[in-house]
C-alpha cells in the first residue's frame, strides 16, 4: 500500500508535508516489524475489524452529543464575553478610537528568516567585492616581487579570487540547498 502511494506521489510530482511523511514512515516501520514478528498477519484486515468493533461507539449519536456538550462547556465563558467585546470594538471604530498594535518580527521564525536573507546579501556583497579587488590587483602591474615571476599584487589578487570563489559557492549552496 505504501509503495503504491509513494509511486503515485513521485509519478505526479506531488509534495508531501513532512508531518505526513513522518506518519507514513512510522506506519511503514510498524508494518515491516509486524510482518517480521507475525508473517501471516494481515494488517489491513486487523485494522478493519478493530474499526468495526470500536468505531460505532465513538461515532454514534451519544458520543457526538457528549463531545458537543464538552466543547460548549469549555467555550461558555468566552461566548458570554463575546457580545461585550464586539460592542466595545464597534464603539471604538465608531468613535475613531480603534487601533491595532502590530509587532514586527515578534515570532522567532520571522527574525531567523530575515537574518538568513541579510546573511546571504552580505555574503554576496563580500564575494563581489573580493572579486572586483582581485581583478583590479591582477590587472595592476608592478608592485614588490615575491618571487621572480609573481608580484605581491598578483599574489593578493589570486588569494582574493579564491576567497571570492568560496564565498560565491557558499551563497549558491544557501540558495539551492534542498531543505528550503
Amino acid at each position: 500500500m505504501f509503495s503504491d502511494l509513494f509511486r503515485i506521489v513521485t509519478d505526479y510530482g506531488l509534495s508531501v508535508p513532512p508531518e505526513v511523511a513522518a506518519v507514513f514512515r512510522a506506519l511503514g516501520v510498524l508494518e515491516g516489524t509486524l510482518t517480521r514478528l507475525a508473517p501471516g498477519l494481515d494488517l489491513v484486515a486487523e485494522a478493519r475489524s478493530f474499526a468495526t468493533r470500536h468505531g460505532p461507539a465513538q461515532v454514534g449519536p451519544d458520543a457526538a452529543r457528549q463531545a458537543v456538550t464538552e466543547e460548549l462547556t469549555t467555550l461558555m465563558p468566552m461566548l458570554r464575553r463575546l457580545p461585550r467585546r464586539v460592542e466595545r470594538i464597534a464603539s471604538a471604530a465608531e468613535n475613531g478610537r480603534l487601533s491595532v498594535h502590530v509587532r514586527l518580527f515578534a515570532d522567532e521564525r520571522d527574525r531567523r528568516h530575515v537574518t538568513g536573507l541579510l546573511n546571504q546579501v552580505l555574503l554576496t556583497i563580500l564575494a563581489a567585492t573580493a572579486g572586483i579587488m582581485a581583478v583590479l590587483l591582477l590587472g595592476t602591474g608592478g608592485g614588490p616581487s615575491v618571487t621572480a615571476r609573481v608580484s605581491l599584487y598578483q599574489l593578493l589578487g589570486y588569494n582574493l579570487l579564491v576567497v571570492c570563489a568560496i564565498l560565491a559557492l557558499r551563497v549558491l549552496v544557501l540558495i539551492f540547498r534542498p531543505d528550503r
